[in-house]
């Protein structure tokens, strides 16, 4: 999995109002915040249908677990191997919080 992802795109599941965040099954949003903050992974669905080894972990993701200050283990190793940079994400974006 790539780290090279800075902005969510518009459908980002972790965007307030997207039309992704509005359609997700009822506590499905829950419980992949719950899932990114005990570690795991969160592939952009943007880049599913892409080998492996070229999916992008999800800036929406990313951006949620910076903002509450709260990177998760993946993203600790991914920077300390200098695959991902937490300093380039445009964390001016309207991202849900109230998870």
């Amino acid at each position: 999995m790539k780290f090279d992802l800075k902005t969510p795109c518009k459908d980002c599941p972790f965007i307030k109002g997207s039309s992704t965040n509005k359609t997700l099954a009822e506590g499905r949003i829950e419980g992949i915040v719950d899932d990114i903050r005990a570690g795991m992974t969160f592939t952009c669905h943007k880049t599913l249908q892409k080998h492996t080894s070229e999916q992008q972990h999800c800036a929406g993701a990313l951006i949620f677990l910076e903002k509450e200050n709260k990177p998760n283990q993946m993203m600790k190793i991914a920077e300390r191997l200098g695959l991902y940079d937490h300093r380039k994400l445009k964390m001016n974006v309207e991202i849900i919080d109230e998870y």
